[in-house]
C-alpha cells in the first residue's frame, strides 16, 4: 500500500529567542499599537470589515527585527523564505474577542498571503490567551486546534485557515500583532 500526502495544514509555534542584548523591544511595538487604538487609526473605516477593528503598526526598528528573525529561522527550518505583506495590531479589552475570520479574500488569491502569523506582545500571563484554528479533517468537518498564545510567542498557519482569539479575561489590554507573509 503506498500513501501521498496532497495537502497539509502546516502549525509552526515558538518563542522569538533574541541573544542578550538584541532583544526586540516588545514595549515599543505594543506602544504603538496602543497609539493606533486611542487614534482610531483603523486598516479599514468599514464598521462592517473585519478589519474595521485591526489597527495600523508603522514600521519601527523592533518591527523589522521581529520580522528578521522570523525570516532568517523559517528559512533555517522550513527552506522557504518568508516576504511580509501586512502588519495590523489587535487591542483586547476584557470579554473581547477576536473576529473568527481567515486572512485571505477569496476573490483576489492571486495576491493573498501564504501564512499568517500570530504574535504575542504583552499578554498577561495571569489570564493566558489561545488562538483557536477552525479545520475539516475530511468528512470530521468543523475540528478547532487550540494553542495558547504567550508573551514573544508566535504561531504561524495558512492563511486560508479560519481562526479566533478567544476571549480575554484579564483586566489589563492585550496586545496582539498579526503579520501576514508569502513564502517562496
Amino acid at each position: 500500500m503506498k500513501k501521498v500526502v496532497l495537502s497539509e495544514i502546516d502549525i509552526i509555534t515558538g518563542t522569538i529567542d533574541c541573544p542578550k542584548g538584541f532583544e526586540i523591544n516588545r514595549d515599543k511595538i505594543k506602544n504603538d499599537i496602543i497609539t493606533s487604538y486611542i487614534n482610531q487609526e483603523r486598516i479599514s473605516n468599514n464598521e462592517k470589515n473585519y478589519s474595521y477593528n485591526d489597527y495600523k503598526v508603522p514600521f519601527s526598528q523592533p518591527l523589522q527585527w521581529y520580522k528578521d528573525y522570523l525570516r532568517d529561522h523559517f528559512k533555517l527550518t522550513h527552506n522557504k523564505t518568508l516576504i511580509p505583506k501586512l502588519d495590523f495590531g489587535i487591542i483586547l479589552e476584557k470579554k473581547q474577542k477576536s473576529h473568527t475570520r481567515n486572512l485571505v479574500e477569496p476573490l483576489d488569491l492571486l495576491h493573498a498571503p501564504d501564512y499568517t502569523c500570530i504574535y504575542g506582545v504583552d499578554i498577561d500571563d495571569e489570564e493566558q490567551l489561545e488562538v483557536v484554528i477552525l479545520y475539516d479533517d475530511n468528512r470530521r468537518v468543523n475540528r478547532t486546534w487550540h494553542l495558547p498564545l504567550q508573551n514573544n510567542g508566535y504561531i504561524i498557519f495558512p492563511s486560508t485557515q479560519r481562526f479566533f482569539i478567544n476571549e480575554s479575561k484579564s483586566s489589563k489590554l492585550q496586545s496582539i500583532l498579526i503579520s501576514t507573509y508569502e513564502y517562496i
